[in-house]
């Protein structure tokens, strides 16, 4: 899904259109992975993760393959944007999230952060090989790469997925004790906890897109050459998998609540020391940046989903923890647009990195308030 940066330039050559026209065949990608997300939980809690998988794999390399011979911008936007994105939608990190929640009640938080890793490493791994393979390629067997991994990779590899035992389905509290209700999506959406743990996923999904889109741009401002800039949001990307690691082992013995507080807290001095890069013009208040904001990136995922399915584990829980995602698209749509508004209207970041901070303490006071 995010090698999509290495196909942009290539695209926009060949068809020669405008930039925006080229970002919305990925913008049909990433709507269908926020707004199709309570029709993948649907599909999750009716097919199972096995079937859900293959068939994602399979529509995603169809979509792939047909976009490979696209004549058009409207054609790759049906073919790789509408047919790939739905495919990749089930195969995202809601799905895998839910599995690992389902099979590991007493280890959750672990369960997840170590599934969750495939994110950040993958967006490491394959946006070079798709470099790569686009330089020596091209855009078009690039694409037919992609198709042939997913089916000769996932479909054969999720034959060996199923269903968590039925007895593994409730919720588990810290002395295992059973599920107090067995919870349905009308019941769930009808429920406190649901709300507060919406409210938890759109505050992080307002901060740290606002922080990962804008900056790049804030460092060059202020002085960072551009090579660097850029290379320290990758490295937010390689602090993030100790991170999340860090966070799954945390949330098990120390709770939900507590370690997101802690995570949050570390992206909030991060973004402390981009105040202070400004303030003093001193370049190694990025790395500090690096290390702080990289350690929380990806928490909210990981917290929200464990802290879910302590809540609401049970055979619906798929089409709960869907649409809980329904709180993200408009977080992140909103975070990153006005961090550049802002901007405009006050010629500086720094109150929109206070807004972002704001949005961190939201969030924690949020998970405070979801009890089981």
């Amino acid at each position: 899904m995010m090698s999509f940066a290495v196909l942009y330039l290539p695209l926009l050559e060949e068809f020669h259109a405008s930039r925006g026209e080229v970002a919305a065949v990925q913008s049909v990608v990433l709507l269908l992975g926020g707004f199709g997300s309570p029709l993948v939980g649907w599909a999750f809690d009716r097919l199972g993760p096995r079937r859900l998988f293959q068939f994602g794999a399979t529509l995603a390399a169809l979509g792939f393959s047909l976009g490979s011979r696209a004549p058009s911008l409207p054609v790759l936007a049906l073919t790789y944007g509408l047919l790939g994105g739905l495919g990749l939608a089930c195969l995202g990190s809601q799905g895998n999230m839910t599995v690992a929640a389902l099979w590991y009640p007493r280890a959750r938080g672990r369960a997840i952060a170590l599934v969750d890793l495939g994110t950040g490493f993958g967006a490491f791994c394959f946006i070079p090989l798709g470099q790569a393979l686009v330089s020596s390629l091209g855009w078009r067997p690039t694409l037919l790469v992609w198709a042939a991994l997913l089916a000769l990779v996932l479909i054969p590899l999720n034959a060996f997925q199923g269903r968590p035992p039925s007895e593994r389905l409730g919720p588990v509290g810290a002395a295992g004790t059973p599920p107090a209700r067995d919870w349905t999506l009308a019941s769930a959406l009808g429920a406190t906890p649901f709300w507060f743990l919406a409210l938890m996923r759109f505050a992080g999904a307002c901060a740290f897109p606002l922080m990962n889109v804008h900056m790049v741009a804030y460092a060059i401002g202020h002085g960072i050459p551009p090579a660097t800039a850029a290379t320290a949001l990758g490295a937010v990307s390689l602090v993030s998998l100790a991170g999340r690691m860090t966070t799954g082992w945390l949330s098990d013995r120390v709770g939900r609540p507590l370690t997101l507080t802690l995570a949050y807290g570390s992206a909030a001095v991060g973004i402390g020391c981009l105040g202070l890069l400004a303030a003093t013009g001193a370049s190694w208040w990025l790395a500090l940046y690096v290390l702080f904001y990289g350690m929380a990136q990806g928490s909210s995922g990981i917290i929200a989903a464990a802290r879910a399915a302590d809540v609401f584990a049970g055979a619906a829980f798929g089409s709960i923890w869907g649409m809980l995602g329904l709180a993200i698209g408009p977080g992140e749509a909103l975070g990153a647009w006005l961090g550049g508004r802002i901007f405009d209207a006050t010629g500086s970041y720094l109150p929109a990195f206070v807004f972002s901070v704001t949005m961190l303490v939201t969030g924690v006071i949020a998970i405070w308030r979801v009890r089981a």
